[in-house]
């Protein structure tokens, strides 16, 4: 599996009306990650890695998502302003993967970390992995809410709350959301999978 993830493809963008289009980011996208992180506020930020990180820190995590992950960029015109990732591999189970988002200040609670989590369902789903894991400081209360959504039970683990979401049942209930509440989907790139799919049937 780990073979799809470093070989897919990079090119197919998805538009999502005239304010955002989604793509998969890699390695030469590093700089737009990092500005990115850089312009969160301090609280946004601090809840993204439940806590402060050095730049160096923050350097070495970007390089190895980039390279290891798949990670899905979100653009207003060509100015990044939603991150988000999927990792496996390592201590976490075949068949999972561990989720992290980010979205720019500015565009908070607009519905675009909504929009970033169904992408993420189908390329999870695309990917064999059934269970995607959100974990978060228990003071994130907005990426709580949007894994309770989507079928999340959140419990506390030390100073983090941790959730799981399951792919299939995650995929319904973002068809229905998504669907009721008007947000738009992207549609079927060209191209070889992983794809993130508009459709969920």
């Amino acid at each position: 599996m780990l073979l799809k993830f470093l070989f897919k493809p990079r090119e197919p963008q998805f538009a999502l009306g005239e304010d955002i289009r989604l793509r998969y980011l890699g390695p030469s996208d590093a700089t737009a990650f990092r500005d990115h992180i850089h312009e969160l506020h301090f609280e946004d930020f601090r809840d993204r890695f439940n806590g402060l990180v050095s730049d160096y820190w923050l350097d070495k995590y970007i390089a190895r998502s980039l390279n290891e992950a798949i990670v899905i960029g979100a653009f207003a015109g060509d100015h990044l302003v939603g991150v988000g990732e999927l990792h496996t591999g390592g201590r976490i189970e075949p068949g999972q993967g561990e989720s992290a988002f980010s979205v720019a200040s500015d565009w908070r609670h607009k519905g675009l970390g909504t929009i970033l989590l169904k992408a993420m369902l189908r390329a999870a789903s695309d990917n064999d992995i059934s269970t995607i894991i959100v974990m978060t400081g228990s003071q994130n209360h907005a990426m709580k809410a949007l894994a309770r959504r989507f079928g999340a039970r959140m419990q506390f683990a030390g100073d983090q709350s941790v959730g799981r979401i399951n792919v299939a049942d995650g995929l319904r209930l973002a068809a229905r959301r998504l669907k009721d509440r008007n947000f738009p989907a992207p549609p079927v790139p060209i191209g070889e999978p992983p794809a993130l799919s508009a459709s969920l049937t």
